[in-house]
């Protein structure tokens, strides 16, 4: 929202200790050989949600600053037509989101020098580099087009104001702003914020999707899989409902196959979306396997 009727507010402006961040930035690149997150969860590991892993093919590193940036990335991971995901993907045109700032009439992102010896150029508060959790590419399922798009994660209540004004909660929302615009009028782009009521960060989900990778790249042979796949749907198409270590048990009797080794092709075929059961309830061991209430894409 612009604040047209509010006094104009003092914009930080850009300084050395700002272009600074960005030379690094720019070096760690160049000697990595490849774009980096510009934060990472090792500058944030007092926060104790912070996180960072490899996702992916390219071995690209993803770094997560809370539990709900994790548990969208490894949704991002299951997906079928996403690829080349960046984290804490940096808007380097300090100035654009400045300008953008000033048109919307709220504070831009700041910061001041830490405390010791410092030019008198650079003291007082300097524009901060402004990040974006999520940038990615996606294939679009009806054209296959390749499309690109920002996305912000946040949880409910850092956006959502319950009973007066809260100025921590006003500042995310004055980010947020600038990020849409930023994105939507600058660059022309696609942007979206997922709130932790989405279903791609459901706890179940995630905590589903994450165990099945782990037993993504299994080296089993066809013949094995397809005719543990069968003995799968056979034994789900049944009135009785098992519970995951009982319809375990029946198909490792069926296929003569170890526990163990069928135990992780259930979570190959989930994985590789081969075997269709419920992810939104709880898959442990003792937990009943439900078919899918729906027929469901996993796309972006």
């Amino acid at each position: 929202m612009k604040n047209y009727e509010q006094p104009k507010i003092r914009q930080p402006k850009i300084k050395e200790l700002t272009e600074n961040k960005i030379d690094s930035y720019f070096e760690r690149c160049e000697f990595e050989g490849k774009k980096l997150p510009y934060l990472t969860a090792r500058g944030f590991s007092s926060s104790g949600n912070a996180s960072s892993e490899c996702l992916g093919v390219d071995g690209r590193r993803h770094e997560y600053l809370s539990d709900l940036e994790r548990r969208f990335g490894i949704t991002l991971s299951y997906l079928t037509n996403v690829s080349s995901v960046k984290t804490q993907y940096p808007i380097l045109n300090v100035q654009a989101t400045i300008d953008v700032a000033t048109e919307l009439n709220i504070p831009h992102p700041r910061f001041a020098p830490k405390s010791g010896q410092v030019k008198d150029a650079n003291k007082g508060y300097q524009a901060a580099v402004m990040t974006t959790d999520f940038y990615f590419q996606y294939a679009d399922v009806l054209t296959d087009e390749l499309k690109k798009i920002a996305v912000s994660i946040k949880y409910d209540e850092d956006i959502i104001i319950h009973d007066g004004v809260d100025l921590v909660v006003g500042r995310t929302r004055d980010k947020l702003e600038i990020e849409r615009t930023y994105w939507t009028e600058v660059r022309s782009a696609e942007y979206r914020l997922i709130t932790s009521s989405h279903w791609s960060v459901n706890p179940t989900f995630v905590k589903n999707i994450d165990t099945a990778r782990r037993f993504r790249d299994l080296d089993i042979p066809d013949g094995i899989l397809k005719s543990s796949r069968i003995f799968f749907l056979e034994a789900l198409q049944r009135p009785r409902r098992y519970r995951l270590n009982d319809l375990i048990a029946v198909v490792s009797q069926r296929s003569v196959i170890s526990l163990e080794k069928t135990y992780a092709i259930f979570w190959y075929l989930v994985w590789h979306k081969e075997l269709h059961v419920d992810l939104f309830r709880p898959l442990y061991d003792a937990s009943f396997v439900f078919a899918p209430k729906g027929e469901y894409v996993w796309a972006w």
